[in-house]
């Protein structure tokens, strides 16, 4: 990957590594993916405290929690990428941002 997901990514892999040596994981196959899908229900969860329809009340701690599950998530998915060898920002600029340039043009 290049660009600026692609650096983010290197650092985040640097971090996995750290963390893969530190628990044992095995890291090969789908496990990007499940962790990837891991993280989301975390973050459902967190959404569904902040939003008040869970158990916990939604406060500032609720909204710090759903805020790191995010991270979570977009590091999971810069994880998968950089593990398949797809560069998030081309794709980002190719399926989000060239609406922009059309939107210039037009």
């Amino acid at each position: 990957m290049s660009g600026r997901l692609g650096e983010l990514g290197a650092r985040i892999a640097q971090v996995s590594d750290i963390y893969a040596k530190n628990y044992g994981i095995d890291r090969s196959g789908d496990w990007y993916l499940l962790k990837l899908q891991e993280e989301l229900g975390e973050l459902t969860q967190a959404y569904l405290d902040v939003t008040g329809r869970s158990r916990r009340a939604s406060d500032a701690a609720a909204r710090r929690q759903m805020a790191l599950e995010m991270a979570d998530v977009l590091g999971m998915l810069l994880l998968l990428a950089r593990d398949e060898g797809v560069d998030l920002d081309a794709a980002v600029q190719e399926k989000w941002l060239s609406w922009l340039e059309r939107e210039d043009a037009g």
